[in-house]
């Protein structure tokens, strides 16, 4: 082998080896980009030069003083909860009338409780001559004094239509979780009887009056008037019957009179042609 022939063989290798370490540089640097990458994730930018013990270190100080935050939050929300258990968040009114004479439902009893189930009802009651305003106090759900049936009405639609309350209450097991989930999700169904409640409350007045009572609510109520609930409109109510006009030999004329005792008396004479007048004879 030739001289020139061992130095083109040196050169192949060289060449080799020379590629070698340049595609391995280039390993080790794309490496330690993404070392310094993740460096900077968990230091930050400004601590690529620090020490990851004492980083470490930080980070623990900062979990125990997010801990406290946690554990303040969450007596403060416990406090919030108490607070929010006395509020008023259960709503219920009934409608109904409280007298004969008098219709459209214009006398209310509204009951406001809160989670406890301690609250008051307030009851207005109308008449054509005067207007009376009850209030009763509600403790653990009972009052200190007897309540009418409307009102007991009232309180059964608060504690039925009311939020649920913010009691305290332990963290659900997870069998129980999905159990509150499901419970959460399902929708509630209002069973309340509107038709059946009015019926009741027709019958109690009619009862509270002497009248017999009712199997079917009427369309119209005992002087005449339209429901103002049955959801109607006034188009389609039926019209009144026109009145007679009067005729002009069917007034009265007023002549003086002369009484025993000498007096001028006004009474009212009627032509010869009327019918006699029955309110003569009152």
């Amino acid at each position: 082998m030739s001289p020139a022939e061992v130095a083109q063989i040196i050169a192949i290798a060289a060449a080799a080896i020379a590629a070698g370490a340049v595609a391995l540089l280039i390993i080790v640097f794309r490496r330690m980009q993404q070392l310094q990458h993740d460096q900077k994730l968990i230091l930050g930018p400004k601590g690529v030069s620090s020490d990851i013990i004492a980083y470490v270190g930080g980070l623990s100080g900062r979990i125990d003083r997010l801990r406290d935050d946690v554990e303040t939050l969450s007596l403060e929300a416990r406090d919030h909860e108490v607070r929010i258990d006395g509020c008023v968040s259960r709503i219920g009114m009934v409608r109904f009338d409280a007298y004969h004479d008098l219709g459209g439902r214009q006398s209310t009893a509204i009951g406001l409780l809160n989670a406890k189930d301690d609250g008051i009802v307030v009851t207005t009651v109308v008449s054509r001559d005067f207007s009376r305003m009850y209030v009763k106090v509600i403790k653990e759900g009972r009052s200190d004094v007897p309540l009418a049936p409307e009102e007991e009405e009232a309180l059964e639609q608060a504690r039925a239509r009311g939020n649920a309350p913010f009691t305290l209450r332990p963290r659900p097991a997870p069998a129980d979780k999905e159990a509150v989930e499901e419970a959460a999700a399902t929708p509630l169904v209002d069973s309340v009887d509107e038709e059946r409640l009015s019926l009741e409350r027709e019958n109690r007045r009619r009862r509270r009056q002497g009248l017999p009572p009712l199997d079917v609510l009427p369309a119209h109520d005992d002087l005449g008037w339209p429901d103002l609930d049955s959801g109607r409109s006034y188009e389609e109510l039926e019209p009144l019957e026109p009145l007679e006009p009067l005729q002009a030999d069917e007034g009265y004329s007023m002549q003086p009179a002369v009484g025993g005792n000498g007096a001028r008396e006004s009474n009212p004479t009627r032509r010869r042609d009327e019918e006699p007048d029955p309110f003569d004879e009152l």
